[in-house]
Formats: C-alpha cells, structure tokens, sequence
C-alpha cells in the first residue's frame, strides 16, 4: 500500500525530453505537408510571379522566426505545459484560454491530425494506383488512416520517450525528401537550366484576397515551430534546451524551404506548379526516375510524423486545461506506471476517427491557418502581461520588444485584410471562436458543474482509473 501510495503521489510528467528530441520534434512538425502543397496554393495567389512567390517564403520564415523566438521566452519564463492554451490563460484570464481550447477542440488538432492521416495513405497508396495517383479509393484511405493514427496513438501512449523516437524517425524521412529534392535541383541549375528564373515577376498579382491567401498558405507550411511549448514540463534543462531547439528547429526548414522552392521552379513551369498535382511527385516523375519512389515514400513518414506530433500537442494541451478545471478533469490524468496522458490522447483518437468517417475531408487551408495564426498572435499579445505578473530570473531567455510588435502588428494587418476581402473563407472560423463563450457560461454555472458534468466527469474517471490504471496528476508544477 505504501509503494501505491508513493506512485500516486508521483503522478506528474517525466522529463524525457533532451535538446536533440526536442528539436527534432520542431523540425517534424514544421516540415510536414505543406512544403509539398503550399507551393501552388502561393504561386497562384501571387499571381504565378516567381519572385513574389520567393519573396513570400522569405517573409513567412521571418515572421515565424518573430514568434518563435517570442515562444521561446514562454518556454524560460513559465514552467508549465499548454503552450499557447496556458499563455492566452495567463495573460487574459479562463474566457480567453477556454475560447482557444474550444476552438481548438472543434477545428484544430482532430482535424490536422485525420489531415495527416489520410495524407500519409494516400502517398501510402499511390504506388498500387498509377493510372490515376491522385484518385485512390476513399474507403482505402480512410481504412489506413484509422490504421496510421491507431499506430501513433499507440505509441504516444505506451512511452513518450518512443514518441520521441518515432518523430526522429520521420524527421530523417522528411529532410531525406528535402534534401533529395534541393540536390536535384540545384544539379539542374548547375547545368544551365535558368530559363524559369528568365521573367521573375512575370503575371505579377497584387489582389488583397490573393496576397493574404499566399501568407497564410506560406504560414501553414512554417507552422509547428510551438510545439515544444506544450510539453515543456517534459522537457530536461529547459532554459537551454527550450531556446537552442526552436532555434535550430526553425532555422533548418526554413533554409530547406527556400532551397526546395528556387528547386521547383528550377526544374518546373509556372504552370506544372500549378496544375493540382503533388509538387514533388511531378518533380521526381521529372528528375528523379526510380528514385522518386523513395521521395514518395519520405512524404507518406512526413505526414504520418504529423499526426505523430499532433497526437502530442493536443493531448499536452488538454490535460493541462483539465488540471486547470476549464475542461473535465479526468483529462488530467495520468498512467501512474508510462507516465503519459493516456486519456486525453484517447479523446483525440475518437474525434479524429469521428472525422475519418466522413471520408475525405476537404479543409480549406486559409481558413485553418487563420485560426492557428490567430491564437499565436493572441498568445504573443499577451506577453508583456506575462512579464509583469513573472518577472524574469537568471536562467529566463528574453527577446527584443520588436519581435512581438512586429509579429501582432502584421496578423492585424493580414487578419483584417482576409475578412474584408473574403468573409466566406475566414468569417466561420471567427463565429465558431464566439460560440464559446455561450458555452464557457453555461458549463461554468454551478448547477451545471454540480450536475451533470460532475456525474459524467466522475463516471468517466473510474473507467480512466480502473482499466488505464490512471490517476490525476499533480498540481505542482516544477
């Protein structure tokens, strides 16, 4: 009973995470699908201008450099796990913090994470349908899907520390497709083929909706650079490791991005970019030979690494706002033996395969990426608050008041231009943000709390207990 007694008493997250996990793990979020997407979706919003398009790559890897960094601060100054949740809740109170976690719930992780999924089965499944390599079967996908996001739920569950291992795994499968891609083209280059790069801002297009479509694509692609933020109670010397991460974490997709993209137009037309087919599979069917299997198969892991990283931010995110009691307690628990979130990852499996049911999914990528960048930006806004009411000690990373200034100041500009020029595409987003605060009400009334969520909460924790062998966590937070 006593050696029970002292496990329960330990049921807090392990510090598994060392400088080279971390990064990696910032590196596989960021280097995902989006390198292998986002390439049309910006070219046409510029207009199909080469040099525009360039330049919007530059700015999206400047401007995630801002935030980073800012984030980094975050990961020194405050010890607790959550990332963009906890610094929205710390600086603008439970509202806040709850209208991100909501949103979150219904548009974020389940559905990014079933994203990846299928993106990771449908370059899983091409091989076996040539003909027509974009048109395999749905219920194939779907099928593999489940089986994709069942593995990493799995291993997120069984040990974070083999998490960890398989987002290095993937990482070294989405650099080896970057890297094959950046030597190829820049082999062709040598060889004389600049004849892409002869009108640079050829069909140049400044059109408001255009411009703001073409960062927010550019931005999907940079973005993952945050989530170490949200398991930085695991992470081992955090006011060295915290930083150094998302520095390199960022620093080396954003050098492969560039390189990748002056390669794709190197190697192909502004119309081939754009004609809806995988940028990379139409770049190895060029360059490549046999070996643009191997790059098929790099993008499969990169987006199975997706869902990987997905299934550890959100299960981070959630069991730290149930410890906080803005969301179901039982979310908080933890296996008192793994050491791991075990109910909260299962709650982001069964919305994820609520979604896989559905088949396709057809997400639209502003509209997405509105969203993730608007929390961000609503987070960095808030860090002049976190610094008076935390100041800083020896070991806190502290960065320039020019970096949040310049990353809210541009948002505002860029949020405000995509909403009067396209409300269709960013508006419901926005409205099903405001849908919380309804919900916020009610579930924080006392009848509520002391009726049927509590009688739900209470059901659902004795399962948690009795058969994942779970127990809530601490809530000191070292």
């Amino acid at each position: 009973m006593e050696d029970v007694a002292n496990v329960r008493s330990t049921s807090t997250l392990k510090k598994q995470l060392g400088l080279i996990s971390a990064t990696s793990f910032i590196i596989g979020n960021i280097i995902g699908t989006g390198i292998f997407v986002s390439p049309s979706v910006i070219l046409e919003g510029m207009g199909s201008s080469t040099a525009l398009s360039l330049l919007v790559w530059t700015l999206c890897g400047a401007l995630s450099y801002c935030g980073a960094m800012c984030y980094a601060e975050y990961g020194t100054r405050l010890k607790k796990s959550g990332g963009t949740y906890t610094y929205i809740r710390e600086a603008f109170g439970d509202l806040g913090g709850f209208l991100f976690l909501w949103s979150e719930f219904l548009i974020g992780r389940p559905l990014s994470t079933t994203l990846a999924s299928l993106a990771a089965a449908q370059y899983i499944l091409r091989p076996y349908f040539l003909t027509c390599p974009d048109m395999a079967p749905t219920m194939s996908k779907v099928m593999l899907g489940f089986i994709i996001c069942g593995f990493v739920v799995t291993a997120n569950m069984y040990s974070v520390r083999f998490g960890a291992r398989l987002q290095t795994l993937t990482t070294v499968c989405k650099v080896t497709a970057l890297l094959t891609i950046i030597i190829a083209g820049m082999v062709h280059i040598c060889q004389g083929h600049t004849e892409n790069f002869s009108e640079p801002f050829k069909s140049s297009n400044f059109e408001p909706s255009g411009v703001a479509l073409a960062f927010y694509a550019g931005l999907f692609a940079f973005s993952g650079w945050s989530c170490v933020n949200t398991g930085v109670e695991e992470v081992c010397n955090p006011h060295r490791n915290i930083p150094l991460a998302i520095f390199g974490g960022l620093a080396v997709p954003t050098v492969g991005y560039l390189l990748a993209n002056v390669a794709y137009h190197a190697v192909l037309t502004n119309g081939e970019i754009l004609s809806g087919i995988a940028v990379a599979y139409v770049f190895g069917e060029r360059m490549l030979g046999f070996f643009k299997w191997v790059v098929l198969v790099c993008v499969a892991a990169s987006a199975g690494g997706i869902a990987n990283i997905n299934v550890f931010i959100f299960s981070r995110t959630y069991f730290v706002a149930g410890r906080d009691g803005l969301f179901p307690g039982f979310l908080s628990m933890i296996n008192v033996y793994r050491k791991t979130p075990q109910p909260s990852i299962i709650v982001l499996f069964i919305l994820t395969a609520i979604y896989l049911c559905l088949g396709d999914v057809k997400s639209v990528l502003g509209a997405y990426s509105f969203f993730k960048a608007g929390g961000e930006c609503v987070a960095i806004a808030g860090l002049f608050i976190i610094r008076r009411r935390h100041p800083a000690t020896v070991n806190t990373y502290k960065v320039h008041w020019l970096f949040p200034f310049i990353y809210v100041v541009f948002f505002l500009v860029l949020s405000v231009t995509a909403i009067a020029f396209d409300p269709r595409l960013y508006l419901p987003t926005f409205c099903v943000t405001l849908l919380g605060v309804p919900v916020y009400v009610v579930s924080r009334s006392r009848w509520f709390q002391k009726g049927y969520l509590a009688r739900i909460n209470k059901w659902v924790t004795l399962i948690c207990h009795r058969l994942l062998l779970c127990e809530h966590a601490s809530q000191n937070v070292v």
